[in-house]
């Protein structure tokens, strides 16, 4: 069976790619409104339901579950949304840095805006810890938990030299995003590049386009060149501030079910015994603490979604079993009424 992955306006200097598949699965490109402007997405079938509300890594966007999300569960619907300042969603204001809890609020702005009586969510690396930290905060809220290769915030020394380092950098960004001067410029290749290093060549080359997709615009004064469509204010970091003793004690409270998949070639970006230490509340406190150490790179779920779709498709059907009855897509946050189709393991074809 043929289908075809759409191409947007970016993609159309790539050229056509044609995919073949034995399994495809549709979305819709949305845009739902909060407080600061809109936060864009891709809703996968079903519509009518509420879905898991998908949150992906630091500086990607949401096409980084287009591999992993056609091999799940049919049966429930993902959200799959760009942060603020990422993808298609509106930036924070100029002045704004986007520190944690803007991410938080933007998790809760969704919540309210559909009035689900119960949130499901997962998330990979900075959507990990943001769906961990909402379900901290938030725990009789929801009703399981996935996190892809992070889990809780990040506990590392020096902490006030990394925060005043973030705050000077934000001056350097912000006038780059008030700049109406184009930002830095690439071949398609040397975007593959910057895309694919980081985290220790995370992304395999051939899957780059995904990210991509939704994170760059051609040049208008460099023919030829592509330049980030991400604001360059999100590279100051998150500013999460959390203590590892509060961390242990917060965990006692996490008795959703939770799933945690820790990639084999991926750093923890702390000294591992913190996060364990955690991971060993979680199994006592959690209803079902379902752990994974699969062999693989950062982004496995992107790379590699074979590996890890049966142990969450099990997940999410045994806790699959409050109504998700309220909570369907609306008509007006739909930007493209024709459905869309993407492949689910893909095979690049001539």
């Amino acid at each position: 069976m043929l289908c075809f992955r759409k191409l947007t306006n970016f993609n159309k200097s790539f050229g056509s790619v044609r995919w073949t598949s034995s399994v495809k699965r549709e979305f819709k490109e949305v845009e739902i409104k909060v407080p600061w402007g809109h936060v864009a997405g891709k809703w996968w079938e079903p519509y009518d339901t509420r879905p898991i509300l998908t949150i992906h890594g630091w500086q990607d966007n949401c096409n980084t579950f287009d591999r992993l999300i056609p091999t799940l569960d049919k049966t429930v619907g993902f959200l799959a949304i760009d942060l603020p300042g990422q993808g298609y969603s509106s930036r924070l204001p100029p002045g704004m840095i986007y520190h944690y809890s803007n991410f938080i609020l933007t998790v809760r702005s969704i919540t309210k805006s559909f009035h689900w009586p119960a949130v499901s969510l997962m998330g990979h690396s900075l959507g990990s810890i943001l769906s961990y930290v909402y379900s901290m905060l938030y725990p009789s809220e929801i009703d399981f938990l996935i996190c892809l290769d992070a889990m809780k915030p990040m506990i590392t020394s020096n902490k006030h030299i990394h925060m005043a380092k973030a705050l000077d950098q934000f001056f350097k960004y912000n006038d780059y995003a008030i700049d109406s001067k184009e930002p830095p410029c690439y071949s398609i290749e040397e975007m593959r590049e910057l895309i694919s290093k980081p985290n220790d060549n995370s992304i395999l080359p051939e899957y780059t386009t995904y990210i991509m997709d939704r994170n760059i615009a051609p040049s208008k004064v460099q023919p030829g060149k592509y330049y980030f469509t991400r604001d360059p204010r999100i590279k100051t970091g998150g500013l999460i501030s959390f203590c590892q003793e509060e961390m242990v004690k917060l965990a006692e409270n996490m008795k959703m079910p939770i799933f945690v998949m820790k990639a084999s070639e991926s750093s923890y970006y702390e000294k591992k015994e913190k996060y364990y230490q955690v991971l060993d509340v979680l199994k006592k406190a959690s209803i079902d603490c379902d752990f994974h150490y699969v062999e693989g790179r950062h982004h496995l779920h992107l790379n590699n979604p074979e590996k890890i779709s049966s142990l969450l498709n099990d997940f999410i059907q045994r806790h699959n079993v409050q109504d998700r009855s309220i909570g369907g897509i609306k008509e007006d946050i739909i930007r493209d009424f024709r459905p869309i189709f993407i492949e689910h393991t893909c095979k690049e074809v001539s």
